[in-house]
């Protein structure tokens, strides 16, 4: 299904000329030069094809992305492609200090194209054919015009070839073309088979083009699929034909998986999964809205951000504009007409293992569905703001990074849960519960440290908690919680662990009242055994407060805040379970966050009445 759903993505794209993929019998290349030769043959100039490209506040130059004859898949041996390849091939030198080799590989690449362009007849392939007669391998290092770009050269990046006074490069003739899609099109060692994704009896493949740009992959590229040992075959049947695809589906899939993953815009990093996402549709506006989706805009403004695709101001009105709409219980639309919600729409995780590609979760669903469950969980999650700073929409990265300890070298977040996360949201099922967990075991692990900005109760947990409890609470109907489940404080619930969170929150504001500046308070070393045993720790706490309530200059105000929670306190539970600590946090989160904003409202007040 995956194979199949990435072949019609590639015959939609092949289909639109604005897209740029390449099409069957042509890759997509990194190309460093362009070697500009004369009617004759003769090397005459090197054209350097590198281009800037902005990488935060800097500007690098980097390798040109251009449209080749196909880059065949290269282990090991000796494999030349046609018209596009590295200085080894087309110049016979490296700097691998292996003369032989090198010989041999311009050898092979000589050979193959006089195969290709025997029977040209026009002025770039004789130009071509001229140049390979002509080069003299061992006198190569030494040409003048190579002299200032040689160090490049050798470090191994693809070169072309360019007639001297045509516009475009020689690989695009369209004579050429011709005859190389000929050649390409004719297999002397082809098996034939019935291709598993058309159905269709076509030339099998037995090897798949790889695929790049997988974070922590190979950095020359992996395979989905692929047979590597003997364990694997049946029926005599090795390689790639053990599960045979034709070599024009194999093409079309790891093309336009290529494509996509070449895209900052149409892919996103969920833990270990570099993950794409397409719709069934040649328009931009798609990929744009879901990348928008992923990562909101808003959200990204930290080193986090610095190699991001910059968003379309419009995009991120529309998404905007939808996520206001789920959070206030109304309608979803349809964008203002600008997308189908009907269409076709697909989320593909990918994830490095040893040297081949595997699965972590594949998601199909309309567009208007992914949007509806994406714009739930921001609903979901929804939260008071304990500081203005923070997102409005937390973006998926921020939720894995408060399952990691801050003060840990290694801040990715462990693989099973990204996945369980993100396959959580797109389909709009319960949050994983090791991911509650993962986020209990911070709060209760972590110490407030100012100076490090580490939070052990902080805006991201809180909404973690929330929205996991919210979402089983809808699913399973688990009524008793709605009351507390809300964006903001709610005085008027009765629920026993959300009121004692409240209390906490109250009796440690009474401490700080007392004590102002106070580095280290009762969250530090009573929070997690209040959350867990109340009955051991509340009694304490109150008898504290006491002398707190004495000792501060207002305190009679702190004492108006506990008794009404106290009424509500008929007796403090032994022990709570994981999820009735849970409602401890967020009880404990809305209080705190209730009580400085009604202080800072009050300051505000004073200073008016001073004239200030």
């Amino acid at each position: 299904m995956i194979i199949n759903a990435l072949n019609k993505y590639y015959e939609i794209l092949a289909g639109d000329k604005k897209s740029g993929i390449p099409l069957y019998g042509y890759s997509s290349a990194k190309v460093g030069f362009a070697l500009n030769i004369s009617e004759a043959g003769e090397l005459l100039d090197v054209i350097p094809l590198k281009v800037e490209e902005q990488v935060g506040t800097k500007t690098k130059l980097f390798l040109r992305m251009l449209i080749v004859p196909e880059q065949k898949l290269r282990s090991s041996g000796i494999a030349p492609n046609f018209l596009c390849d590295n200085s080894t091939y087309i110049l016979g030198i490296d700097k691998k200090g292996k003369p032989q080799r090198s010989k041999d590989a311009f050898t092979a690449f000589k050979d193959l194209h006089n195969r290709v362009l025997n029977y040209a007849v026009g002025y770039a392939a004789k130009a071509i054919l001229a140049f390979l007669d002509n080069w003299n391998i061992n006198e190569a290092k030494n040409h003048p015009v190579l002299i200032d770009y040689l160090e490049e050269i050798l470090e191994g990046s693809n070169l072309v070839f360019k007639l001297d006074g045509e516009v475009g490069y020689i690989h695009n003739d369209l004579e050429i073309k011709k005859l190389w899609e000929e050649y390409n099109s004719k297999g002397e060692d082809d098996i034939t088979g019935q291709c598993l994704i058309v159905g269709e009896n076509t030339s099998i493949a037995k090897l798949h083009p790889i695929i790049k740009n997988v974070k922590n992959a190979q950095s020359s590229g992996a395979s989905i699929v692929s047979f590597n040992a003997n364990v694997y075959e049946s029926y005599g049947k090795e390689n790639g034909y053990i599960s045979p695809v034709g070599k024009y589906s194999a093409f079309a899939y790891t093309t336009v998986l290529n494509h996509m993953l070449s895209r900052q815009k149409q892919k996103i990093q969920v833990g270990d999964a570099t993950t794409v996402f397409w719709a069934e549709s040649p328009e931009e506006i798609y990929p744009d809205l879901a990348a928008e989706f992923f990562n909101p805009s808003v959200a990204l403004q930290g080193k986090e951000s610095k190699n991001e695709h910059k968003r379309d101001a419009h995009i991120e009105e529309l998404v905007k504009d939808v996520l206001l709409r789920a959070k206030a219980g109304m309608r979803i639309n349809d964008l203002n007409g600008e997308v189908n919600p009907q269409t076709r729409f697909y989320i593909l995780g990918l994830s490095p293992n040893a040297s081949r590609i595997s699965i972590r979760f594949f998601h199909s669903d309309s567009f208007g569905g992914f949007i509806e469950k994406t714009a739930q969980h921001y609903k979901d999650m929804e939260l008071v703001k304990d500081f203005d700073n923070k997102p409005e929409n937390i973006p998926i990265w921020m939720i894995l990074g408060e399952t990691v300890s801050p003060r840990s070298r290694d801040k990715d977040a462990v693989p099973l849960l990204a996945g369980a996360v993100m396959r959580s949201i797109i389909s709009g099922t319960p949050y994983p519960a090791s991911l509650f967990n993962a986020v209990m075991i911070r709060v209760r692990a972590d110490m407030d440290d100012k100076d490090k900005n580490i939070h052990r109760v902080n805006y991201v947990r809180v909404a973690i908690i929330k929205a996991y409890l919210l979402r089983n609470t809808r699913i399973y109907k688990h009524k008793n919680l709605e009351e507390v489940l809300t964006v903001s404080l709610n005085e008027q619930s009765t629920n026993v662990e959300y009121l004692l969170g409240r209390l906490f929150a109250v009796l440690e504001k009474a401490q700080q009242d007392a004590n102002p500046g106070i580095n280290a308070t009762i969250k530090d070393r009573y929070f997690a055994s209040a959350c867990a045993t109340p009955a051991a720790v509340f009694p304490i706490l109150l008898r504290l407060a006491q002398h707190h309530i004495s000792k501060s200059d207002y305190g009679y105000a702190i004492d108006r805040k506990i008794e009404p929670i106290m009424n509500k306190i008929t007796k403090f539970p032994s022990h709570l379970t994981l999820e009735q600590q849970g409602v401890f946090i967020l009880g404990y989160y809305h209080q705190r966050v209730a009580l400085f904003q009604k202080v800072d409202k009050k300051e505000k007040e004073n200073l008016k009445l001073e004239g200030l």
